[in-house]
């Protein structure tokens, strides 16, 4: 049963010529219907600083009786449809390099609706060695990791104007299938919430506990790397620059004998851990990190404080639009790909389209870029230089890294002064 918290944290709002289904529940609800319920309560008191400064009241309809507007009604906060008076439009909308008139756009709702949409889930098999059953109040940033990494996978298997919508082909259909499999709640799905919770051991990151921007990255590059069926690499670019040459020797690392296409190298996606800021983003990355999504390579942002992650696709004026891990549902079942429909893959996707002020992000955040190849990588970086000429850059591109190995460098001792 879904059990989804309240929108709390930003605008949000339903494209007028959808009508999403709404879930059915029962006249008993069951436990986790109250536990869900009670925590949905606690996540809306902790988390004002996401919400607007105008009032976003809404009245439910009080024929529907869906968890959602339960809670909407004891909180006062609830979905804002486009066409609601209260929904002030800001411009432009900036989508993953792609430009639409405005949030309202039915073409602009077509590509929303396309992204992967990770949440938390409930009632899968325990994470061994530990009993949890379900990543609610700790995996939004494990689950943020999971949907860019899912978006660059559709990217590089279906293409940036894929869309659910027109995903009548069988082929593209089973392509599809295959990459949502892998994100299953399954100790057998190689990116699932059990992997990645478990190899976060690695990096001092017990089970059930969150995980930052760098430790993401890290856990991630490492499960692709032992993923035999991708032919996709992950190069995470530490300290705020990307080194040309390394990201060179990747693409010249693959292989065909290690799963990439005879006579191609592999795709590679850049992550890059950043920290823009101390306690919140400073306003001077505010432009550099609006330009990052008229980049064609971007497949993502992800960030936010311990508890508070979202995932970031694009932007409408300064607000930034994006997808909220934070709804608890059930786990869904694992099964043979070629009998899934679309309807067991729907929690995948979100109807709602929500936004936040570009000043409530927090500054430890994760960009993603996938290159298919290597002029797409310099393309990326070209860009990237463009982009930055009269801004504060977020990060800064090299040729070569440093070499710590030269005998001729002044090595400095804790002990030296100046």
């Amino acid at each position: 049963m879904s059990s989804p918290r309240p929108s709390n944290d930003s605008s949000s709002f339903t494209n007028p010529s959808a009508q999403p289904p709404q879930p059915s529940h029962p006249t008993d609800p069951s436990l986790w219907d109250k536990v869900s319920e009670s925590f949905s309560n606690l996540v809306t008191a902790a988390t004002d600083r996401f919400r607007t400064s105008t009032d976003r009241t809404a009245s439910p309809n009080p024929s529907d009786d869906s968890l959602l507007n339960r809670l909407s009604a004891r909180t006062g906060v609830g979905p804002i449809n486009a066409g609601d008076a209260r929904y002030k439009p800001s411009g432009t909308v900036t989508f993953l390099a792609t430009t639409y008139p405005n949030l309202a756009d039915d073409a602009f709702y077509e590509d929303f609706k396309s992204r992967p949409w990770m949440t938390y889930r409930h009632s899968y098999p325990c994470i061994k060695p530990s009993q949890f059953t379900s990543d609610v109040g700790w995996g939004c940033m494990l689950r943020s990791g999971q949907m860019m990494l899912a978006n660059a996978f559709l990217f590089h298997e279906l293409g940036r104007d894929w869309r659910l919508s027109r995903n009548s082909d069988r082929d593209s259909w089973i392509t599809y299938v295959k990459i949502m499999s892998w994100f299953l709640d399954s100790n057998t799905s190689p990116y699932s919430i059990h992997r990645i919770a478990l190899l976060g051991k690695q990096y001092e990151k017990e089970i059930g506990e969150w995980f930052g921007p760098s430790t993401i990255s890290q856990v991630l590059c490492a499960l692709l790397q032992s993923h035999k069926d991708s032919t996709m690499s992950l190069h995470i670019a530490s300290d705020g620059v990307i080194y040309k040459d390394e990201v060179k020797k990747v693409f010249a690392a693959s292989s065909p004998d290690d799963g990439a296409v005879k006579g191609k190298n592999k795709a590679v996606l850049i992550l890059m851990p950043l920290r823009l800021g101390l306690e919140n983003l400073n306003p001077v990355y505010y432009p550099g990190l609006k330009e990052c999504f008229t980049i064609p390579q971007c497949v993502g942002i992800a960030g936010g404080r311990p508890n508070s992650s979202l995932f970031f696709l694009g932007t409408e004026g300064d607000n930034l639009i994006y997808l909220d891990p934070h709804y608890l549902r059930p786990t869904a079942d694992v099964k043979d790909i070629t009998s899934y429909t679309q309807e067991d893959l729907s929690s995948f996707h979100c109807e709602t389209i929500r936004v936040t002020s570009i000043g409530t992000v927090d500054p430890s955040l994760v960009i993603g870029f996938y290159c298919r190849d290597e002029s797409d990588f310099e393309d990326l970086c070209a860009r990237s230089k463009t982009i930055s000429e009269g801004k504060t850059p977020l990060f800064t591109i090299e040729d070569t890294a440093p070499d710590y190995n030269d005998k001729d460098a002044d090595i400095l001792s804790d002990t030296d002064e100046f």
